[in-house]
């Protein structure tokens, strides 16, 4: 893998504009290209202990499932979309499961790069409706093996999820796992300047909103159904 600096410019060539979770509209980058010729994931294990109920199963304003949402927006412009966890009655759709039950999500990103379904990924998590298509095509730069994430340099935040990977940082990640190293913080600060963050604007970061507790859920039902969403073709 090539060395790289850790943050850089979206390269943007044009803009949209999409509410926030305050309502407040935001900037975010064209859509990426459609075919994107490799896989996208959905990270769906893990047990929703603070919401009480698996929420990525959770039927929104729409009749649509959170992590159906999440699948429609990556399958309009992935090459595939691959689960990793429970399906949530998704059908048509490869499903890996976890090698290290119970690990968390870096265990779900190990069951990924180890399956050879592609060489790299674009990985988002099952409680993250609100992200457009495309603020993912930030990450979609170049032809790098590493890791992608976005990051807020205005707090000095890293958010490891999103993210693009390639299957060669396997390594690394199952180091981490083998020294019971869990927190994709971890993952970023192991692959060094294999890591790459791509800088967001302080408010572009709510639409990484991800949804933990029914307080959360409150505040994604409000706005969605007062239509303060992402423009068609942008959210799915």
């Amino acid at each position: 893998m090539r060395g790289r600096s850790r943050d850089r410019s979206s390269g943007a060539r044009s803009v949209r504009t999409s509410p926030n979770v305050r309502g407040v509209d935001v900037v975010i980058s064209i859509e990426p290209p459609k075919p994107w010729p490799y896989a996208a994931a959905i990270l769906s294990g893990g047990q929703s202990k603070r919401m009480g109920v698996p929420k990525a199963g959770m039927v929104l304003p729409d009749g649509r499932s959170m992590i159906e949402r999440i699948r429609d927006m990556l399958a309009s412009f992935c090459h595939r979309v691959v689960l990793v966890g429970e399906t949530y009655g998704l059908a048509g759709h490869q499903c890996l499961d976890d090698e290290r039950t119970g690990r968390g999500p870096l265990a779900g990103i190990e069951a990924l790069l180890s399956s050879g379904i592609s060489p790299q990924y674009l990985v988002v998590a099952c409680d993250q409706p609100l992200l457009p298509a495309g603020l993912l095509s930030r990450l979609m730069v170049g032809d790098d093996d590493g890791l992608t994430y976005f990051s807020d340099p205005t707090r000095d935040r890293i958010h490891p999820l999103p993210c693009r990977i390639g299957a060669e940082c396997l390594d690394v990640v199952q180091s981490l796992l083998d020294q019971e190293k869990r927190s994709l913080h971890r993952l970023v600060a192991g692959l060094g300047p294999e890591a790459l963050g791509v800088p967001l604007e302080a408010r572009e970061t709510d639409l990484l909103f991800n949804v933990n507790d029914p307080g959360d859920v409150a505040r994604l039902f409000q706005m969605l159904r007062k239509g303060e969403d992402a423009p068609d073709g942008e959210s799915g």
